[in-house]
């Protein structure tokens, strides 16, 4: 078992686990006080988009190569409410395909788990929406956040 200074651990351990901070804004907030749902899962997916992206040359792209969603599965674990420090998504890559990829994120402090969320991305050519294959560069980039993340508590 391997420790990771974010608290995670995993018998393979990712090279890398991509970190992405998002600080709250009182406009995500629901009638309720909560960061809602829609919202948590903006945050993961711009994490995932940094990750998968950095540069945002292929992710918002109108021609070329691009990547879509192709599944997300999210799982709420417990209602976010405003703070001033910012929360963390963590991202690792579970698996590389021939032209999809599948990335496992969660959305923690360092208190608690929010929200998992296990997407499917798929590469693809813009505008015609056909599947292509992941590149060298793109495989080489993935493969360093390549591992697992294991479960921490949802509460403490």
């Amino acid at each position: 078992m391997h420790a990771h200074p974010l608290g995670t651990t995993s018998a393979r351990p990712a090279p890398e686990i991509h970190l992405y901070r998002h600080r709250l804004r009182v406009a995500d907030l629901d009638y309720l006080g909560h960061v809602g749902n829609v919202r948590l899962l903006d945050y993961l997916q711009e994490a995932q988009v940094a990750m998968l992206d950095p540069l945002r040359e292929r992710v918002f792209r109108t021609k070329g190569p691009a990547y879509l969603i192709a599944k997300h599965n999210v799982s709420y674990v417990r209602r976010l409410t405003f703070r001033d420090h910012p929360v963390e998504v963590e991202t690792v890559v579970g698996r590389i395909g021939t032209c999809d990829v599948v990335v496992n994120s969660r959305l923690r402090d360092e208190m608690a788990v929010y929200a998992r969320c296990r997407t499917i991305w798929v590469a693809c050519t813009l505008p015609e929406g056909s599947t292509r294959r992941l590149d060298e560069e793109e495989r080489e980039r993935l493969t360093r956040f390549s591992g697992a993340i294991d479960e921490i508590p949802a509460a403490r």
